[in-house]
């Protein structure tokens, strides 16, 4: 075991003025706060955080993070308290600590609400300091490592599981690859351990087919380097088991058939050298297509940097050659830590480290807009698996997106008022409709108007868990208001169409099981409190016969309270009529809908309130056949933009020689709009055909 004098001296290295009193009055504590407590294997538990600690110290941190590691399981398996933490090493330690412990009590592979919490908690503490991430990474790695000891497969697995689909993704994200390597084989290999073994079986048969492969490669790379008088130094390996096994899944393929099982790495000066190396690589070998990244131009997301090419090698054998510097290789194995200012506590000591953490931070952004606390672990989870797409914004900065997100999304990683007011978007200097998905290379750009909000279709098309959390966000805010609004309008419906005179005070809110008006008119909107009952409660008022009352479609805003039925798209000036759906809220369907149901739902008289519904557009559905040949698709989308139209989706049904079949939904304000534009577009030369679906 670690003594505290080896500690201490390994931190000293790095650090020499590091508090060697605070390390060693920590290394006691620990041990005797743990005391005769055994860890699986029999090894006194203490053995556990001085491992700990010591890997820490190994990836240069500082000295309250080293002190964490030997304490962080002192609140959870001892009879330390808090306050005895806090008074004996300080507020930041005793922080850093309980950070690590709320997360130790998470059970990620639980839905149940309790855990949800535990990580909505967690991740605000490590929105204040990452230092908890990394610890509790450290801990989750060496827990790994002494996975073997626990007897309970069952166990076993359920770590595993943890580990590989939540604290690998988060050492990914912080750049800790050194740390995420290991960990995901460990669980891979107590997941699928005869995966793992045919795996590592092939392996061993390709290594002892051409045993000197690796050395003769290593070799051949320092002589053409030599000779262009570039000092580099030249390593070589396998890929991991794990690693091999997720390109098998995701190509369909054999271990055979895995073209850069072997990875050589290049390490150099300067970035001049990298790109200098690039060139003498693809001069001396045959490169593969498609098969070459230039992350040093446009990092990943946790800051990656370095240069991938792959080649045929010596003997015509694919491998994949990866050029960096020195600071570059150790950002990429140790991540946010690589750059830790062990003298400057918790502060980031660059723009880049910073650019690293931003991730944490936009969980931190769900986390607090969240209120369920499932629903912002979930969204949470979103952001960990997926590939990355890079974008730029029209001043040239790079913004790091998962594969898949669209424009909306981009919106939101600006800023949540870019993303909440966003009314249009160029991509390449084009217009294109909001759920467009980016692909690498996009310049965005987003156009924003102050009288836009969110709209309940877009949390459908975004990927991203900050999107997802403020779209949620916003139609929350409104969810209340619309419901108790829609609520009234059809209490006073019923009270027309029953020949009785409204009077709020004439509602018998015990009858209801309400204890307010508004809960009430909640109730109503929501479709909880039916209709027929609020007729059958009414009080036997007299008087003149009230006059006919509509419920006004244009006070609420589309898709929260009110909805517009997908069959038959109603839009402005529609003869329509309006169906109470339980927990929905009140669907408006055309009256000539053939998917209207009569039995059991009463139609509710609606209508259009023009004046205050001018500034908002409904989407329409068109078929159009248009003519195959250059320029066709420009004049159709023109003829919409000349006519105001906004078009949301366009999609190609068929296709002959001569001519296209499309489906275009275009957002337009009214019947007349609507008239208009398909003027304009029977006036075109390119369009055959077009007519409202």
């Amino acid at each position: 075991m670690l003594a505290s004098s080896e500690l201490i001296a390994l931190v000293k290295s790095y650090d020499p003025e590091a508090n060697a009193d605070m390390l060693k009055k920590a290394y006691i504590f620990a041990m005797e706060a743990h005391g005769l407590q055994k860890r699986a294997s029999g090894a006194p538990y203490f053995y556990h955080p001085a491992e700990v600690a010591r890997i820490l110290a190994e990836l240069h941190m500082d000295v309250p993070t080293v002190v964490t590691g030997l304490l962080h399981d002192v609140l959870e398996d001892t009879n330390v308290s808090f306050e005895e933490l806090e008074e004996i090493f300080g507020s930041e330690i005793a922080f850093l600590v309980e950070g690590v412990t709320k997360l130790s009590k998470i059970n990620y592979t639980s839905a149940h609400a309790r855990h949800a919490e535990n990580f909505q908690k967690f991740i605000l503490a490590v929105a204040r300091d990452i230092r908890v991430l990394l610890v509790k990474l450290v801990d989750r790695l060496h827990n790994m490592r002494t996975l073997n000891y626990i007897e309970d497969p069952e166990k076993r697995r359920r770590i595993s599981l943890e580990t590989l689909n939540v604290y690998a993704p988060l050492a990914e994200r912080i750049g800790l690859s050194i740390v995420r390597k290991e960990i995901e084989d460990i669980a891979f290999y107590n997941l699928h351990p005869n995966e793992y073994s045919i795996i590592a079986m092939k392996l061993e048969k390709i290594r002892n087919e051409d045993s000197d492969f690796i050395e003769n490669t290593i070799a051949e790379l320092n002589n053409i380097l030599t000779k262009e008088g570039i000092n580099a130094t030249v390593s070589g390996r396998e890929k991991e088991v794990y690693s091999i096994w997720k390109k098998m899944q995701k190509n369909n393929i054999s271990v055979e058939q895995v073209n850069d099982i072997t990875a050589f790495r290049i390490i150099v000066n300067s970035v001049k050298e990298c790109y200098a190396v690039l060139g003498l690589i693809h001069t001396h070998f045959q490169i593969m297509p498609g098969r070459f990244k230039d992350y040093i131009s446009i990092p990943k997301l946790n800051n990656y940097r370095s240069l991938h090419t792959t080649v045929l090698g010596p003997k015509k054998q694919p491998i994949e050659v990866q050029i960096r510097t020195k600071e570059m290789h150790k950002v990429a194995e140790e991540g946010v830590a690589a750059h830790w200012g062990y003298k400057s506590g918790n502060v980031l000591t660059s723009d880049k480290d910073i650019r690293a953490k931003k991730f944490v931070q936009d969980l931190v952004t769900v986390a607090q807009t969240s209120p369920n606390p499932e629903e912002a672990m979930n969204y949470s989870r979103l952001d960990m698996y997926d590939d990355e797409v890079f974008c730029f914004t029209p001043s040239g900065e790079v913004v790091t997106l998962p594969r898949g997100a669209t424009v909306i999304d981009f919106a939101y990683w600006i800023h949540t008022d870019v993303g909440n007011t966003c009314i249009g978007v160029r991509v390449n200097g084009k217009m294109v409709p909001l759920k467009t998905v980016l692909r690498n290379g996009d310049q965005v750009d987003i156009i924003s108007s102050p009288y836009q909000h969110p709209e309940v279709a877009w949390e459908r098309f975004v990927v991203t868990g900050k999107a997802k959390s403020c779209i949620r966000k916003y139609i929350r805010s409104k969810e209340k208001a619309e419901f108790v609004a829609l609520g009234l309008q059809l209490t006073q419906h019923v009270f027309a169409h029953s020949n009785v005179i409204f009077q709020e005070d004439a509602i018998d809110l015990r009858k209801f099981s309400c204890d307010k008006i508004n809960q009430f008119y909640y109730n109503v909107g929501k479709g909880v409190i039916s209709l027929g009952k609020i007729r059958e409660l009414l009080p036997k008022v007299t008087g003149d016969k009230s006059s006919e009352f509509a419920v006004c479609i244009t006070d609420f805003t589309p898709g929260i309270a009110v909805h517009f039925a997908d069959c038959c798209h109603p839009i402005l000036d529609d003869h329509v009529i309006g169906i109470l759906v339980p927990e929905k809220g009140l669907v408006i369907h055309l009256a000539s809908c053939a998917h209207i149901c009569c039995d059991g739902q009463e139609h509710i008289q609606v209508k259009w309130n023009h004046d205050d519904y001018i500034s908002r557009a409904l989407v329409c559905h068109l078929r159009i056949v248009m003519l195959n040949k250059v320029g066709s698709f420009a004049d159709v989308t023109e003829a919409i933009s000349q006519s105001s139209g906004h078009i949301t989706n366009l999609r190609v049904e068929s296709r002959s020689d001569d001519f296209f079949e499309l489906q275009v939904d275009v957002k337009v304000r009214s019947d007349e709009h609507l008239k208009d534009m398909l003027a304009t577009l029977r006036s075109s030369q390119s369009v055959k055909n077009v007519k409202q679906l």
